[in-house]
This record gives C-alpha cells, structure tokens and sequence, in this order.
C-alpha cells in the first residue's frame, strides 16, 4: 500500500503489472551530491527537500553525499548541521553506482541534474551550467530540490528534455529581495494530506524572526494511513493510524508554530471566530467542499489543484480568491474528475480483481496517481502568493502549469487583493 500510488503511475502509463511497477521503482536509485555552494537557506533546502520527496520516489534508496557539515541554515530542522538534518530525515542504502544523480549547490558530471536558484526564480540544468545567485530565499529552494527530483525520476523513465525554469514570483513587477517581503502570521490549512502537508513544509522553511507571532489552524478528520508514505512529505515510516491533524501539529510546534486543531470534515456552518486566521491555504480534492470555503468568513483563499492521472500527474493549479473573486462562484457548475474507464481494462487490473474482488480493483483503478514533488513545488508556488498579498503587492490570481513542461504557460494578470484583516508576521531573518 505504500508503493499504490506511485506504482499506479506506472502501470497506467505503460500498461505493466503492479509486481512489475514496484519491481521497476525498488530498482530506481538515486544520489543527491552536496557542494559548498549549498551552503545557505535556499540551498539547504533544497537539500533537505529532494531528499524528503526522494525517498518516496526512488525506492531502491537514496544516498547523499558531499560537503555535509555545513552549519544547517534551514529552520526545518532544529539540528546543528546539515548532516544532522539528513540523518532524521533518513535516507536509503544501496550498492553500486545510482541509476540518476542530482546536485544541489555544486559542479558535477555532465549527465548530472543539477538544481539552481537566483531570488525568487530556480530551475535545473545539466552538469555545471547552473550557477546559483540570490540565496536567501527558501522558497526558490523548496521548488529547486523538488524539480530535481522530478527532473531526474521523468529522465529515469524515458524523459530526456530539461523543463522549464519556475518562477515564484506571482506579478509582472520587478521582485523584492526576500528580506524586504513580509510573511504570513496566523493561516489556516484545510487538508492535510499530500498538498497540506507540502504547505506545512514550505511554511516552516521560512525564516521567521524568534519574536515572530505565527499561527496554524489544522482541519483535517483523516488518519495516515500507510498509503499515504509515498505521497506526503511529513508522514513518518513506521507511525500509521494518527490523526492527520495530530501529527502536522507535532511538526509545526517543534518548528515556533502555534497551533490549533479542527479534527472533523468542512460542513457547511463552519464560521471563522474574531481570533481566527483570515487566509487559508485549501489542500481539498473534492469541487462541493472548495464551494463550502465561500461561507466561512476567509478574506483569502489560495486553492491548489493537481493533476490525478497518469497523463496529467504533475500538472498543478494554484488560484487565489477574496470576497470580489469568489470561490463558490469559480467552482459553480463543475464536477470532480473521474478516472479514464479504460483504465480498468489494463492486464494489472485484471490481476487485481482475481485477488481482491472487482469492487477492489474499480477503487484502485479511480484513485488518483500523486508524487510528492509536485506537491512540494505547487506548495512554494502558493505560500509565494500568500506572501506577496501579505507584503500588499499584486500578484496572479490563476496559474496552471505542468512540471515536466519544456515552456511555461503564462499567468493570469495580477491582480491587489484587499484583504485587510489578513496579518503579517514581520520581515524573514536575512
């Protein structure tokens, strides 16, 4: 059950059995290589997120190697160094040379993915043409690690085009640095599964001062469950059966959060206290309940949408929503995706009715096919938007891309979002 939705992946692009699929991912190897250059926050995390989404893609183990006794500069540890960091994170064992490398912070070998960042923009080169500029921005750090990976487990499966450079910044004017930003101070997460916990991590990547006041209200009724390793980032290897809410908040009061927890579904006569964030951050699958989100008193909502197919998985939709721009309004009419019917005519289909029954194998079949790294860029790009509404600067109310894509689809014109009751945490540590 932990391989399901990654090895879903495979068996639907390519027709393969599911002993197959996990056979093809436990053979898939990777090293991350770790240079000087990493030394700072957005390379550190982008360290310490190609290997939290790594892991759970590259089953057959991950090994990081390099300069690894840098001083950690990431608040997503509260360890010394960055070695430190890696070893709780965990990583995997295996023989013999990796099947992809990616660099981060380094020179490496021609055929070597190698992630970089300048500001608020990263992407991923080939060897050693990815010098990086800007450094103090963890977000451009978050994504960079994550398209790495991505970059290097499509190159892996037959993909050879590099993909488009990502741009975090979300209006047409000239960014700020990121010490002159202002970050979120009180949020409320609504989700926790693959996109909550992505926001969760890229929020507590930023670099808030220690007098910094910053809350988290956490809605989620569902526990973790052992499928749920190989998609979301936060879920540890051995604790199943936990509150989602319950865990996310270990997580987030370890790393200065002050934290909340709703532990029941979104109804509709929820409303939002005097005291209560007025963003959220909506990590929901369904269209009824994003309508829902409309009532409960929200001056901001940055809604993300992902892709659930073999064709589309790491495809993204980020929208942001204030009382001019309904929610409700941008969802009306709208169905929730059903899987392709033909799916279920696949061979591994088959093989799974023989075993558990067509029921079974139908739920299976319409699950949706996810890869955390493309929850972890998603989720940089959309506590990016948080940020530039809470510094009072425009920025793009919709914005589809596909990871894997060669050139990046234009945003929305930006819009300034009034939202006054939505508070500021102060300026990020430099």
């Amino acid at each position: 059950r932990q391989l399901s939705r990654v090895a879903k992946l495979l068996v639907d692009a390519e027709g393969i059995c599911f002993p197959e699929a996990e056979s093809r991912l436990r053979a898939m190897t990777l090293e991350i290589r770790i240079g000087q250059q990493a030394a700072n926050p957005a390379g550190h995390a982008a360290a310490l997120t190609a290997l939290a989404v790594s892991r759970r893609t590259f089953l057959g183990g991950v090994r990081v190697t390099g300069d690894l006794a840098q001083p950690l500069q990431s608040p997503l540890s509260s360890r010394p160094s960055l070695a430190d960091a890696i070893a709780d994170i965990g990583t995997g064992s295996f023989e013999g040379p990796p099947a992809m490398s990616i660099g981060i912070g380094t020179y490496a070998s021609p055929e070597t993915m190698v992630a970089w960042w300048d500001s608020w923009r990263c992407g991923v080169r080939l060897g050693d043409g990815a010098a990086s500029g800007v450094s103090n921005n963890p977000l451009a750090g978050v994504a960079a690690g994550a398209h790495a990976v991505g970059a290097a487990f499509q190159r892996l499966r037959g993909g050879y085009a590099l993909p488009a450079d990502i741009d975090l910044w979300p209006g047409t004017e000239a960014p700020p640095d990121f010490a002159e930003v202002f970050l979120p101070s009180a949020v409320w997460l609504m989700g926790l599964g693959n996109l909550g916990q992505a926001f969760l991590w890229s929020l507590s990547a930023l670099r808030y001062s220690d007098d910094a006041d910053r809350s988290l209200i956490l809605q989620d009724f569902d526990r973790v469950s052992e499928e749920n390793w190989g998609t979301s980032i936060l879920v540890p290897d051995d604790r199943f059966g936990e509150l989602k809410t319950k865990m996310a908040e270990s997580w987030a009061e370890a790393r200065g959060f002050k934290v909340r927890r709703v532990d029941r579904a979104l109804r509709a006569d929820l409303q939002v206290a005097e005291d209560e964030p007025r963003l959220a951050f909506s990590g929901l699958d369904k269209v009824a309940p994003r309508r829902l989100l409309a009532g409960v008193g929200f001056e901001a909502i940055i809604d993300v949408g992902l892709g659930r197919t073999a064709t589309d998985f790491d495809r993204y939709r980020v929208s942001v929503f204030d009382r001019s721009r309904m929610i409700d309004t941008h969802f009306a009419g709208l169905t929730d995706a059903v899987a392709n019917p033909d799916v279920l005519d696949l061979p591994a289909y088959a093989e799974l009715q023989a075993q558990i029954g067509r029921c079974g194998a139908a739920e299976i079949s319409n699950a949706s096919v996810a890869v955390p790294y493309v929850s972890a860029v998603a989720a940089a790009v959309a506590i990016s938007r948080a940020i530039a509404i809470c510094s009072g600067v425009p920025c793009s109310p919709g914005e589809t891309q596909r990871l894997s894509a060669v050139k990046r689809r234009a945003a929305a014109e930006p819009n300034r979002f009034e939202t006054p009751g939505v508070g500021h945490a102060g300026q990020p540590i430099s």
